[in-house]
């Protein structure tokens, strides 16, 4: 069991750096990660790699300072 079993996690910027290392380390540890990003080629290269371990990751476009962006990540 990992330490985010059953947890649902959103995060900014996971397309690369830090941000995909999250998605990452939140994948490893368990959760189910929605993740967003503008860059989007880079944001579907992390949601596959999670993807093709036993991660559970959902990619969207998105730009933080779009409010139905942030709707759309949380629905």
């Amino acid at each position: 069991m990992g330490r985010l079993d059953g947890k649902v996690a959103i995060i900014t910027g996971g397309a690369r750096g830090q941000g995909a290392s999250e998605v990452e380390l939140f994948a490893r540890e368990g959760a189910k990660i929605v993740f967003g990003d503008l860059r989007e080629e880079l944001g579907h290269n992390v949601e596959a790699q999670v993807n093709s371990g036993s991660g559970d990751a959902t990619f969207i476009t998105m730009d933080v300072s779009v409010s139905a962006d942030w709707r759309r990540a949380v629905g």
